[in-house]
């Protein structure tokens, strides 16, 4: 029995997510070399264009390693330096999910949080 920290962790629900990228629904791409304006510019050279990217860190945060901004995230521990109920939100349209230590409920009021705060963002460009 391998028996895991409390602290910090959440589970992983794999809800088809392997089945999709077989059938093509998720695609695997590179390593990111960098963002542009609208979207990423892969190690490979290719550039493809996103409304959203989101990227899993795993259960320990890497943040500091690939993320050169140390505003939203310590370069301590990769967690926001807001503490939770107000570490999901950054700059320049930067969020961050399951960071509260607070498992699956800490984690959907952040997506909850994000989802609203996308809304309100995308609203106000139509207008």
């Amino acid at each position: 029995v391998h028996i895991l920290p409390r602290e910090s962790l959440t589970p992983v629900l794999n809800v088809g997510t392997l089945a999709m990228i077989k059938s093509g629904d998720i695609k695997v791409r590179p390593a990111v070399e960098r963002f542009t304006q609208h979207g990423v510019e892969f190690v490979d050279g290719r550039s493809e264009e996103f409304d959203a990217v989101i990227l899993a860190t795993g259960y320990k945060s890497n943040v500091p390693c690939w993320l050169k901004e140390t505003e939203f995230f310590s370069e301590k521990d990769g967690f926001p330096r807001r503490p939770f109920p107000n570490g999901w939100k950054g700059g320049n349209g930067l969020y961050a999910v399951g960071f509260t230590k607070r498992g699956l409920l800490g984690a959907s009021l952040d997506a909850r949080r994000i989802a609203q705060d996308i809304e309100l963002r995308y609203k106000a460009t139509k207008k």
